[in-house]
């Protein structure tokens, strides 16, 4: 059978991963922002909220129609999609 890994990192929020990309993201533009003063570097943490967000909601609705009743005991256990007790 199929099973949910809802202990660790996934216990906390579904898709807490890409907040770690989001975070990277977020290290490497903030050099160049503090260099030069221009928003441009912040164009690429923004690409990554763009990206992930959307992605996240189609994962979930890909596991709805995979898992199931499964799926939904998770989405209950773990409320929070990307960040705990945020979002």
């Amino acid at each position: 059978g199929t099973r949910i890994l809802c202990s660790g990192f996934w216990g906390l929020a579904r898709h807490v991963n890409y907040i770690g990309e989001i975070i990277q993201a977020v290290a490497l533009a903030l050099p160049g922002y503090l260099a030069s003063g221009s928003l441009l570097p912040w164009a690429y943490p923004l690409y990554y909220v763009a990206l992930f967000i959307p992605r996240q909601m189609d994962d979930d609705a890909l596991c709805k129609r995979k898992y199931g009743e499964k799926w939904e005991e998770y989405c209950r256990l773990v409320p929070w999609r990307m960040i705990p007790g945020v979002y």
